[in-house]
């Protein structure tokens, strides 16, 4: 496989579960152990899945309840 080939997925999940995951990775930036240990590229996609997870959340909190 070409490392440059990009693939989206698409899943579908419940709001508990964006939840979870939206915790998943803030707790994992809260606890970063910098580099060395982890890459600085992966702390930047967590910090923008970070921001996606919550924009889901809003959105959702805005719409649904």
């Amino acid at each position: 496989m070409e490392e440059d080939q990009s693939y989206d997925y698409q899943v579908d999940l419940k709001i508990e579960d964006i939840r979870l995951l939206s915790h998943c990775v803030n707790e994992t930036l809260r606890l970063w152990p910098g580099a060395p240990a982890r890459p600085a590229e992966e702390q930047e996609h967590l910090r923008y899945m970070r921001d996606c997870f919550f924009r889901i959340i809003m959105d959702y909190n805005f719409t649904q309840k």
